[in-house]
């Protein structure tokens, strides 16, 4: 008997407050996704009386962006991304045919991801930011708007993010059917795993 365990990936934004802003100065710090930033899913394979196999689909096409704004003692930050739902790439084309299938990439080309807040950061600068967080937002995936907070770990150096996160759901939450792809038996349990590597760089650092 064949289980296959499909996770799929979708996209984190974080953002970076200013330092030292002063009161009444409005300071804005704006981020782009570079290259070098992917979502990736990993699907466990599991044959009847053979060891479990992982797989692996990664998907470059990612673009976003987040801008900070800081108004003295508050905190504003925007940040949305999209991900090009049939751009994942496992190195198998059935596999790969399978993915874009169970996402309706037709109807919904693209998966979104709009930050809606970060707990845990506080007034931190640039150069005292690695650490870990919680991130929450807004996942749309098949046309479904979910809730979610995943947990990220954020680095910055040389005017650049790296972002790193995962998080766990369920299919169905997306009105999504698990994965039954030709030779394998039976559906996947319901869990989606999702996982992203970020690389955003900064596009300015002065005040507005």
């Amino acid at each position: 008997m064949l289980v296959y365990t499909m996770k799929i990936l979708v996209i984190l934004f974080l953002f970076i407050p200013v330092t030292e802003a002063s009161a009444g100065a409005q300071d804005t710090l704006r981020f782009t996704i570079e290259p070098g930033s992917e979502v990736y899913y990993t699907a466990d394979i599991r044959l009847a009386f053979v060891a479990t196999t992982t797989v692996k689909g990664v998907n470059s096409d990612v673009q976003g962006a987040i801008t900070w704004i800081e108004l003295g003692d508050r905190s504003n930050v925007r940040a949305n991304s999209t991900i090009n739902a049939k751009a994942f790439e496992s190195g198998n084309s059935t596999r790969d045919r399978d993915v874009r299938e169970i996402l309706n990439v037709e109807e919904y080309p693209v998966i979104t991801f709009e930050l809606t807040s970060i707990i845990g950061m506080g007034h931190t600068s640039l150069e005292d930011i690695a650490g870990e967080y919680l991130a929450v937002g807004n996942l749309t995936v098949h046309g479904v708007t979910k809730e979610i907070r995943v947990p990220v770990k954020i680095a910055y150096e040389e005017y650049k993010l790296y972002i790193e996160g995962s998080t766990a759901s369920a299919y169905s939450d997306f009105n999504i059917n698990p994965p039954r792809v030709a030779g394998f038996v039976g559906r996947a349990p319901d869990e989606l795993r999702l996982h992203a590597y970020i690389v955003a760089g900064l596009k300015n650092n002065h005040n507005q």
